[in-house]
Order: structure tokens, then sequence, then C-alpha cells
């Protein structure tokens, strides 16, 4: 329905397509994306199909109120095209009588079912409208559903302050080359340990997200037990070690990382992890037995977990691990009694 009501209006007060020329059209001032949400996008696509079928569909545009320049409300993207390609006018439509709101939502709505948003893009999006004065109620109610972001306030924040991010981490979130949870850790950092974050963690080295966070967490962690600021504990020895061994892929120096991270945060626990992983090593269990302990070894106990395909599956599994139990090297996994 409310679709239906903006290109109705769009008819209604901008029936005539007009020849508006390029230098007449803002694509450099502060404002000029007012009403846009396009970033990180490769223009080649678009020059293409204009130079060999034209303009398909009129760009819309509003009259500067302060001077004679049009500000674009859709059809970014083809108006550079067009300058690319060095013509010098474009067929637009010429939108006047229209609040702010319904300029965005139409912009909004041009581009969702036409090429839809990356996550920066949404970002942006949420912005724009939020300097309209939308609360972040009417963000949540009327703004996120389009976006497909789920209407919880934190995150709608948290989309908004990725923009306050370095253009570097920007563009890698827009490339989808950093994921968004990755991003999302670097926002309350300071300045000098989000550079430091970004170009060690997440460029230098690859984590999944879970990884990521516990690093981070024991980061902050060992900066407040430390005294010491993230850089500076990125620094040590054994993490340069680990940072410049190039027979290590990224994957492989992030998991090492991690590691050594989460054992200069816990030491004590890291032992009893490395101690418990050899012990299960030394049992030559295959892969379809499973043995963990309780977490941080909280509780005196571990639990077993057998994979199996059929009876006779399971019964050699059992047998293997009553054979090690009978050999008592089982009782070299089993928590210290006190």
């Amino acid at each position: 329905m409310l679709l239906l009501v903006l290109f109705t209006t769009i008819y209604r007060y901008a029936m005539d397509i007009n020849q508006v020329f390029i230098r007449d059209i803002d694509i450099s001032s502060v404002g000029h994306k007012r009403y846009l949400s396009s970033y990180g996008r490769v223009l080649n696509g678009v020059i293409d199909s204009v130079s060999k079928v034209g303009l398909i569909n009129p760009v819309l545009i509003k009259r500067n109120t302060s001077n004679t320049m049009y500000t674009t409300v859709c059809g970014y993207q083809r108006i550079l095209a067009f300058q690319e390609l060095g013509l010098k006018s474009i067929a637009a439509r010429i939108v006047v009588g229209l609040t702010d709101v319904e300029l965005l939502l139409m912009s909004l709505h041009d581009n969702l079912f036409s090429r839809g948003f990356h996550d920066i893009e949404k970002a942006i999006i949420l912005k724009n409208f939020q300097e309209i004065g939308y609360i972040n109620k009417r963000l949540l109610t009327d703004i996120a559903p389009l976006l497909r972001i789920p209407q919880n306030e934190k995150l709608v924040e948290r989309y908004i302050s990725l923009l306050q991010l370095e253009k570097e981490v920007v563009d890698s979130v827009a490339k989808q080359e950093l994921e968004l949870e990755k991003a999302f850790l670097l926002i309350p950092l300071e300045d000098s340990e989000r550079d430091c974050v970004y170009n060690l963690l997440y460029k230098e080295t690859r984590t999944n997200v879970n990884e990521a966070k516990e690093t981070l967490r024991n980061l902050l962690d060992l900066k407040l037990i430390k005294q010491t600021a993230i850089p500076e504990l990125f620094m040590t020895k054994e993490i340069r070690d680990i940072l410049q061994d190039k027979r290590r892929n990224k994957r492989q120096k992030g998991e090492s990382l991690y590691r050594l991270i989460k054992h200069m945060r816990y030491p004590t626990i890291s032992r009893k992890e490395a101690e418990f992983a050899q012990s299960i090593k030394e049992l030559g269990l295959d892969n379809s037995i499973r043995i963990n302990h309780a977490p941080f070894f909280e509780k005196d106990e571990v639990q077993i977990t057998i994979k199996f395909s059929d009876e006779k599956n399971l019964k050699n599994h059992l047998e293997r691990v009553l054979s090690h139990l009978r050999a008592g090297s089982i009782k070299n996994i089993l928590p210290e009694q006190g």
C-alpha cells in the first residue's frame, strides 16, 4: 500500500520528463547524497548498459531551494555513468512539493526492488532517516523491516555506528570481506585499538566470529589486568613470532593467536586444556569418539560422545573405550579428585 502511494505521488508531482544538463546536478557538495544510499558500487555494469541500450528509466531529481542546482533522489549511478561517458544531459523527472520523508521513501523503494542493499547501505539508510527526525521507534517499526534487519534497538544503533569506523573497515564490510559481526566488535574500541585489532586480528590472521569475540574479550581483560594498551599487548615476542611466521597461512596464524591470547588470560586453564588434549591424543581414538571436559574445568566430570551407524559399530567403539578403561589409561583424562 505504501509503495502504491509513493508512485502515485511521483506521477502526481512529476509527470513530465525533462532533459537536464549533468552540470546542473549536484554530485559533489557535502549534502548531495541526502536521499541516496549507494556505497562502493562499481559503475562498469551501469556504464555498459547505458552505452548499449541508453537510459531505460529517467532519473528522479529535485531543485535546490538555495541555488539553481538539482539534488538526486533516484538514479545517482546512472548520472555518474552519463558523466563518465561524456554525455551532457540526462532524462529526468523533477519532483516538487514532496517532503524529505517522501523523497527518502521513494529512494528506498526504488533501490529496494531494483538491486537491494549491502550492510553499509542499510546503515546509510537508517542514518538518513535518523537525520530527518525519525526516532528509534520509527526506525524499528517502519524502516528496519524493509531492510530485513531484526527489530532490535541495539542492533539498529550498531548499524548506524558502522559509519563511524575507518573507511578501510567500512569498505571491507561493503565488499563482504569483513563479517558484519566482526565489524560490530570494533565499534566500542578506541581509535588506536581499533586500528591494531583490525590489522592484526582481521587482516593478517583469520578467525571465525566466536574466536574473534573471545580473543577481543580476553585482550580487553588483559588490558585491565596488566594496565597495558592493546597495541602494546600485540608487541610481545610470542605474538610477533606468530604474525611473522611465513610457514603458516592466515587461518593457522589466527588459531595460534587465539590460543596464545587465551593462555595469556587464563594460564592455569590453558595448561590444563593442553594436558587434557595430550591425554586424549595418547588414547588414539578416532573422530567417532569425542571426550570433552566441563567448561573451564568447573565440574569434576568428562563427557564421552560416540557417533555410530549401527549396533556393530557401537559395540566396536564401546570395546575400545572399555579396553582403555581396563588398562587404566582413562584415569589420565579424569579430573583430579580432591
